[in-house]
């Protein structure tokens, strides 16, 4: 049995509500559905009563709690033993835009400050990245966008100004066959449309910045870039700035569970917080 069936599971009998707890675990709610109906075919039993305004635990569902609780604990437990037994580490996790701007850096500062631990790295979606963090499968999630839970510390590592730059030969002509994509959010996005409506539509569109970059040194084009690449691409290919664009800037995070429960820890979020951009 997955232990997060129970889990999910205990946060129902917890909200007694099947879209508050999908909400808390970072789930969908038929995703929390297919859970519990998966947990009553494994034990042949209903747990909840479903009524208009409120679930209710049947008798089995009473009896289960504290065996599922116990369990969970003890199974954390075992798993935080074992991890701390065979080596020190530290997971990393981060979207497609913050690995690209943050976490090499990152990697290599944990290397030579913290030469004991064992560092894992994973690229994921921001809603991956949110439920393993709360989950405590991972220790430090960076991102370029806010999560928002009163379970996480925030901050924000470095901040940089956007500009609409040209890649390539100089060209007056801003056309969206030139027009490199990259998801800076939303605010970025509706600038973008408003002083240039022609680049709704363009060659590339992706996540990540590494790729951008490199097909736009390839072929040229125009994108939205933060100014710091500027001495990155300048060895690499011409660039010109367009327009800044005031007002609104790339933000990168560092998201942390408030509770830190591994010795060691907290003194590698302290030093990832301190980690000047370059």
């Amino acid at each position: 049995m997955d232990i997060r069936f129970l889990t999910t599971f205990i946060e129902v009998t917890k909200t007694r509500h099947f879209g508050k707890a999908a909400e808390n675990l970072y789930l969908t709610q038929s995703a929390v559905s297919a859970r519990i109906k998966l947990l009553e075919e494994y034990f042949h039993t209903t747990l909840f009563i479903r009524q208009r305004n409120s679930i209710q635990l049947t008798q089995s569902g009473e009896k289960l709690l504290p065996f599922a609780r116990q369990l969970c604990a003890t199974l954390n437990d075992a798993k935080q033993e074992l991890q701390v037994q065979s080596s020190e580490y530290a997971v990393c996790g981060a979207t497609q835009l913050a690995s690209d701007l943050f976490l090499p850096q990152t990697l290599t500062h944990l290397h030579k400050d913290f030469p004991d631990f064992s560092v894992k790295a994973d690229i994921l979606t921001l809603d991956a990245l949110s439920r393993q963090l709360h989950e405590r499968v991972t220790d430090l999630a960076f991102s370029t966008e806010p999560l928002k839970s009163e379970d996480v510390n925030s901050v924000i590592l470095f901040e940089q100004p956007l500009g609409l730059y040209r890649v390539g030969k100089p060209s007056s002509q801003i056309k969206a066959e030139e027009f490199v994509a990259i998801d800076w959010g939303a605010k970025a996005r509706d600038w973008l449309l408003t002083a240039y409506p022609q680049l709704r539509d363009a060659k590339l569109r992706t996540n990540s910045l590494s790729l951008a970059l490199n097909n736009l040194c390839a072929e040229g084009g125009i994108a939205v870039l933060p100014v710091n690449v500027e001495s990155q691409l300048r060895d690499r290919a011409p660039l010109t700035l367009i327009e800044p664009i005031d007002g609104i800037s790339l933000k990168v995070y560092l998201h942390t569970m408030k509770q830190i429960r591994r010795i060691g820890l907290a003194d590698i979020i302290t030093s990832v917080s301190s980690i000047a951009p370059k």
